[in-house]
């Protein structure tokens, strides 16, 4: 197959842009792939080619919108230009409404919902977040309700639930599929590889117990629940690794409220979280809205014990007590300190939550995501071939609601 993958950002960065390059280098193994984005890295050892995208800015509204305009408008020109050149388009955040398949990766709706049952007390994001929030909740709405993009993939079934109940979207129009994880670079080797350089770097001691979160947009990932969490830990001198960035200094006020400030390390943003994974004894996200969870199955992978909430996409993955802990409300700060602290104590139970975790993540590499999409593009193809445009995919992958 010919496969156009269009999306703002394809690089080794985490989130989408980590997604659309993995996606990419996957498919290339048996298709021929072009990506269409405004950054790119070079995937080495791949067939894959690239097309920029010019937008105005890295970011923000203007820089989404622009992306959208000028990359429908790029690829309507090349199918007119070269009828059939495309087998498949593929689009995810910011791309072309007329694409054959679309990923969402977020559900806007659902955590705009989410965030307005927020503690008032916590740090909130900013009115200009929270408007670019809204703003890409009516697109995601357009995109729904639009019924030339009726061939959707998405990240858990959560999410599957959330498009039928809010949009009636048909069921069989939404396909699951769970992210992958490059189990090779995140894995337990990388322990004896990181561990003691990196915390040498945070002057940490060998034996001192961390609890990692790692991740952006701290107000929906439930930073602030785990810092509170971290303070109702009786007797134990944990230090909260925060990996990520985002509002430093009203989390670190928060953290001085809480008395502990002298546990909680920021280390801003990093290209190489794997080395982060292998310096922590705990991964914890008790996040608000998760539509998956890349990070999760990342520390997964790595052979960590993971404590996340049970509404997160990955935690569909999860069997709580066998591969990781869930808790059920992430705004219940004595629940999630108590399971915590049951953590820390345990080193068994870590040693086997680890472990079984790793045999977990094991099951989603991104040749798994690969051939589970080529299905889905198989079965558009298909329903092009037979002349049945308009009539919804049937699916037989055991997804439908």
């Amino acid at each position: 197959m010919k496969i156009a993958l269009v999306s703002t950002h394809a690089t080794s960065e985490g989130g989408v842009p980590h997604y659309v390059a993995s996606l990419a280098r996957a498919l290339a193994k048996r298709h021929e792939v072009i990506v269409y984005s405004s950054r790119f890295e070079s995937l080495d050892g791949t067939s894959v080619r690239h097309r920029k995208i010019k937008a105005i800015g890295r970011g923000g509204n203007i820089f989404d919108l622009s992306f959208l305009i000028v990359s429908t408008l790029i690829i309507w020109a090349h199918r007119l230009k070269r009828k059939g050149e495309f087998d498949i388009i593929h689009s995810h955040v910011g791309s072309p409404f007329f694409s054959d398949v679309f990923t969402s990766h977020f559900y806007e709706h659902d955590a705009i919902a989410r965030m307005k049952t927020a503690p008032k007390d916590m740090p909130r994001d900013s009115l200009v977040r929270r408007l670019r929030s809204r703003l890409m909740a009516r697109m995601e709405s357009a995109h729904l309700t639009r019924r030339s993009s009726r061939t959707w993939i998405v990240l858990s079934a959560a999410m599957k639930s959330g498009f039928i109940r809010n949009h009636l979207v048909p069921p069989e129009s939404i396909f699951v599929i769970p992210n992958g994880v490059d189990s090779s670079r995140y894995c337990p080797d990388n322990v004896a590889r990181y561990r003691d350089e990196v915390r040498d770097g945070l002057s940490l001691a060998p034996g001192d117990q961390v609890v990692l979160f790692l991740g952006g947009d701290w107000p929906r990932k439930g930073l602030a629940q785990a810092i509170e969490a971290l303070s109702l830990l009786p007797g134990s001198e944990a230090t909260l690794l925060v990996v990520g960035s985002g509002n430093t200094a009203a989390y670190r006020n928060l953290a001085k409220r809480h008395r502990v400030e002298d546990r909680v390390i920021f280390t801003g943003q990093t290209r190489e979280g794997w080395t982060y994974y292998a310096a922590s004894d705990v991964y914890l996200l008790p996040s608000l809205y998760e539509p998956f969870g890349l990070s999760i199955l990342e520390a997964m992978a790595s052979g960590l014990p993971v404590l996340v909430c049970r509404d997160a996409g990955a935690a569909e993955l999860i069997h709580d007590g066998i591969d990781g802990l869930l808790i059920q409300e992430p705004r219940d700060v004595t629940e999630l300190s108590a399971r915590l602290g049951a953590l820390l104590k345990d080193a068994d139970l870590r040693t086997r939550l680890g472990r079984q975790a790793r045999r977990t993540a094991l099951q989603y590499p991104w040749d798994r995501v690969a051939r589970e999409t080529e299905e889905v593009y198989e079965k558009v193809l298909l329903q092009k071939r037979g002349g049945v445009e308009g009539q919804p995919l049937s699916l037989d992958d055991g997804t439908q609601e």
